[in-house]
């Protein structure tokens, strides 16, 4: 990996919401700020999405609790070392919460949830990109595997099998794989974005006006009817609304796209796993102040990252 240490700052803990996010203070600032744990996915404590609450959810809570009191000193390490303005603008999940790793003096927090049994190694959104906490999450993972603890045991911590991380673990993993493959070529190619870490940058790209077509790796989770005739593939980020137009739904181009994206992109949650995740090459352009770009044919939407230049003929 690029790096192997992100870039750091120290925080006051304000309290833990639930084993996999806390709120803290950081240094100057007067406001709480919610953080996403990254690496970690615990079982729900709190009510109020679509994931059941249960027992373990809880034990995770009560666990995270103990390490994290009140007013207590952390450390969160971003996934990337730009400088801590850059990172508290870039690092941010779905629902705008900061996406970071976290440390209380020597202990790796991740590590010991995720060797405890309380979550997996979660790469649903990427491995962690330091190497040398990837080869350690992972081999956490084995040994609670190996001992049959937490959520590797559902019977017994939640009395019922509620979620099947071997199957989740398989779906994780393949995304794992694009997200690695992703990270090894985005060096190489200029116009090429994320359309949430880059998020940013392509809303200036959408603003200069150029006819430059660019490729954005892009999740796509969920196609959208807002007109008669047209509608949005969504990536289903409040935080980072990029999106993908569709201006006739119901020509043969428009219903050949939907189906692609049916077939081999969008997952129905956890039960219709696929893809996930495409290049989608195109012209950017500004919707409600959010970069968007118009999809005319199927081929402007990829497995790979097209080759050449990137420019899609014929749109």
């Amino acid at each position: 990996m690029a790096v192997e240490r992100g870039t750091t700052v120290e925080a006051t803990v304000h309290r833990v919401v639930d084993g996999d996010t806390i709120r803290v203070f950081l240094p100057g600032i007067k406001k709480d700020e919610s953080l996403r744990i990254l690496a970690i996915d615990t079982e729900e404590s709190n009510a109020g999405n679509s994931k059941a609450v249960t027992p373990w959810g809880d034990k995770a809570k009560e666990r995270a609790e103990e390490l994290f009191q009140p007013n207590d000193i952390i450390t969160l390490e971003f996934p990337g070392n730009e400088d801590i303005e850059t990172c508290l603008q870039r690092y941010r999940g779905n629902f705008g919460r900061l996406l970071v790793f976290v440390h209380k003096g020597e202990i790796d927090f991740q590590e010991t949830m995720i060797a405890e049994g309380y979550s997996p190694y979660f790469v649903k959104y990427g491995n962690a990109i330091f190497l040398d906490k990837h080869q350690r999450y992972t081999q956490a993972e084995r040994k609670a595997q190996e001992k049959n603890l937490g959520v590797w045991n559902q019977i017994t911590v939640n009395q019922t099998e509620i979620n099947n991380y071997a199957a989740l673990g398989t779906w994780w993993q393949l995304r794992a794989r694009i997200i690695d493959e992703y990270r090894r070529i985005k060096p190489q190619h200029q116009n090429l974005f994320n359309s949430r870490l880059d998020f940013s940058k392509l809303i200036e790209k959408a603003k200069s006006h150029t006819a430059e077509q660019v490729t954005v790796f892009t999740e796509l989770r969920s196609i959208r009817r807002i007109s008669q005739r047209s509608g949005l593939i969504k990536i289903g980020s409040i935080q980072q609304p990029f999106s993908l137009f569709l201006p006739d739904l119901d020509s043969e181009t428009g219903q050949e796209t939907i189906a692609l994206l049916n077939s081999r992109y969008i997952s129905r949650e956890n039960t219709y796993p696929r893809r996930s995740y495409a290049y989608v090459t195109g012209t950017l352009r500004l919707f409600k102040n959010a970069p968007q770009i118009s999809i005319v044919s199927p081929a402007q939407i990829t497995d790979e990252m097209p080759s050449g230049n990137g420019t899609i003929t014929n749109l």
